[in-house]
């Protein structure tokens, strides 16, 4: 192991090694590096062990672009990738989450029904919001969802059946105020 090691450092890997001994006969060594912070470090060799020459290298430079987007991904959202910066920006982010939940409780609880008016549901939002919005802040917040739910589906299909029954109870609620007036 240690010659396998030598010959990793040789070959130009630094930082935290992983070793993986031969499963079979015949096989090699595997030596990875396995430095998560920036700039990340993935590099790895295969080291003959009879020999300790490295037979194959695999350079993290040489990962296709969304392989390095997963790793970079994954580490960032472990709070791996840029270190005390990187986990103080996970822990605003959890504490900004946790305090649009209480506000959203707060605000059901403000809007909820009274006993006195029986069982009802709390009042819907002013329809026609979203035409109040200006287009050019529009239009990059729809192409922003849209690119995300494209890329993560468990958001982007919700939204989309949100909006789908949004929409519908809209031209309900209108084709019935018609047909009333």
């Amino acid at each position: 192991i240690d010659a396998a090691v030598a010959s990793a450092h040789d070959a130009g890997l630094r930082g935290v090694l992983v070793v993986t001994p031969p499963a079979e006969a015949g096989t090699a060594y595997v030596v990875k590096e396995n430095t998560r912070s920036w700039p990340v470090r993935q590099d790895s060799v295969a080291v003959a062990p009879a020999t300790a020459e490295v037979t194959q290298t695999l350079r993290f430079d040489d990962f296709p672009l969304l392989a390095k987007l997963t790793r970079w991904g994954i580490d960032a959202h472990m709070g791996l990738l840029f270190g005390l910066v990187n986990q103080i920006v996970l822990a605003l982010l959890a504490i900004g989450l946790i305090a649009m939940i209480l506000w959203g409780y707060r605000m059901w609880w403000l809007r909820r029904p009274t006993r006195s008016e029986g069982f009802a549901l709390g009042r819907a939002p002013a329809r026609g919001a979203w035409r109040r919005i200006p287009g050019r802040v529009l239009a990059p917040a729809v192409v922003l969802a849209a690119v995300i739910g494209y890329y993560l589906p468990l958001f982007g299909l919700p939204l989309l059946v949100f909006l789908v029954v949004d929409v519908t109870v809209g031209v309900v609620r209108r084709r019935r105020a018609g047909v009333a007036a």
